[in-house]
């Protein structure tokens, strides 16, 4: 089986997830079940991917309390930004959410002057990273559960020479893919049926 044809089906288990919780209906429960629904897979697949990987030799060196990635541009999909913001709404008091808004409103400011390249290289810390850890963890979009590493230090050596484009982090490709085609095939349905959905820095969502 090719990669193209590895694609397919990963975008198709989207589509089908989609399609399975909003089939009566976009509200707000059908799209927090299939968002959960969504993430649930990918997870599950995800744990399978590390296992067989550690039993190969090549395991993952992610875990709390390292957060190279947290640094730089973070996307995130329309209706994961509202899942989240849902999320915050519910579980933070008002102090934490005002604070996270206006660390969000602040990278903002700082970034949308810049080209793309630019904002590729600047390293600032997305605005729901608090004390070193992500304060958003259980709802966190699709391309901070895609990004996985093989070794911390290519990650740090990235951090600190963001500017060489020889330097790159050591990812695990398996996740990066099937999670992107998953979460491409949940939002073809969606705009299929009329939700308009945009790809945004989740720092420009959320504000």
């Amino acid at each position: 089986m090719d990669s193209k044809e590895i694609d397919r089906i990963f975008y198709r288990d989207g589509y089908r997830i989609a399609s399975q919780n909003l089939e009566e209906g976009i509200t707000a429960a059908h799209m927090k079940a299939g968002i959960e629904s969504l993430q649930r897979g990918f997870d599950d697949l995800l744990e399978a991917f590390l296992r067989r990987s550690a039993s190969e030799g090549k395991p993952a060196e992610c875990q709390k309390g390292c957060n190279w990635c947290c640094y730089q541009n973070v996307y995130a999909v329309s209706h994961e930004i509202l899942y989240i913001s849902h999320y915050i709404q519910l579980n933070f008091p008002a102090e934490k959410r005002d604070r996270l808004l206006q660390k969000a409103r602040d990278k903002v400011l700082l970034t949308h002057n810049k080209t793309l390249r630019e904002q590729s290289q600047l390293k600032s810390p997305c605005p729901f990273l608090e004390s070193g850890s992500c304060s958003i963890y259980s709802v966190r979009p699709m391309a901070c559960r895609i990004y996985l590493s093989s070794s911390v230090r290519a990650c740090k050596r990235e951090f600190d020479d963001p500017s060489n484009d020889k330097v790159f982090p050591d990812l695990f490709e398996f996740p990066l893919r099937s999670g992107r085609m998953m979460n491409q095939g949940f939002v073809a349905y969606l705009r299929q049926v009329g939700f308009q959905s945009s790809e945004l820095l989740i720092e420009q969502g959320y504000s």
